[in-house]
């Protein structure tokens, strides 16, 4: 093979690489995604805008297509047993910024992605350098790009929960069903006064997937056993859902 032809193949590898098509090997064959990890990182960013987009959208349409009467009362029944001056309180400030909920919720929620993947980055980082093998040209960005394709999976939370809204006979929805994937929605159906309702409602069934593909990609990315691996993937969700329900 002559070096222009080599040259074309290459060429036309990154291509496909730093397609759209990758979002879909995230999901369904992350081994080949974290093989080629280097030249999928501009994908990342794709994925990354993606998964804000339909979350922001998703969010925001939700609640700009409940009636503020309806909001008010399931912000209400969210925020648990409250005492009857406590309860007129939080009627008055939700009366005030329930014109503006979705777009509060949404940005928040972006916010949210940011911050999260920044700290995942970090102990990503963190931890290749204890356990990881030739890692040493991996650098914080390359853990935000790893990051990112590990919460893949909460894109397709996100567009099973537009599913379910844009689906339903009425727009005027419980606020729970912003979590249908949720411990507490299929298993444990806890009400909100429950002292474990906000532990439960967090846990979503699919950081299980998130979990795998990490593992996948630092087994890949950090050269490590595949025990290992899924331990130190799994480790952040087991710690935080550990302390929280030590501190209920």
């Amino acid at each position: 093979m002559n070096n222009a032809a080599i040259t074309k193949e290459n060429t036309n590898t990154t291509i496909n690489t730093i397609s759209p098509a990758v979002i879909v090997d995230a999901l369904v064959a992350p081994t080949s995604l974290f093989n080629q990890f280097k030249a999928a990182k501009k994908s990342s960013w794709l994925a990354l805008v993606l998964l804000m987009s339909v979350t922001f959208i998703s969010t925001m349409v939700f609640f700009d297509n409940m009636s503020t009467p309806w909001l008010i009362e399931q912000q209400l029944l969210e925020a648990g047993e409250l005492s009857a001056s406590e309860l007129e309180g939080a009627k008055a400030i939700i009366e005030q910024t329930a014109e503006y909920t979705g777009l509060i919720s949404a940005t928040f929620s972006i916010i949210s992605i940011l911050i999260i993947n920044a700290i995942f980055a970090g102990y990503y980082l963190l931890i290749s350098k204890i356990t990881g093998k030739n890692t040493e040209k991996l650098v914080f960005s390359d853990w935000y790009s790893f990051s990112v394709w590990t919460q893949i999976p909460l894109l397709i939370n996100s567009l099973g929960f537009s599913l379910l809204f844009i689906t339903a006979a009425s727009n005027d929805l419980p606020l729970s069903l912003i979590n249908y994937a949720s411990l507490n929605q299929i298993v444990l159906g806890l009400t909100p006064n429950h002292s474990l309702y906000m532990w439960a409602e967090s846990m979503n069934l699919f950081y299980i997937w998130t979990i795998f593909i990490a593992a996948i990609g630092l087994k890949k990315c950090a050269n490590l056993s595949l025990s290992k691996a899924t331990s130190l993937a799994a480790l952040p969700y087991l710690l935080i859902f550990s302390f929280w329900y030590m501190a209920i």
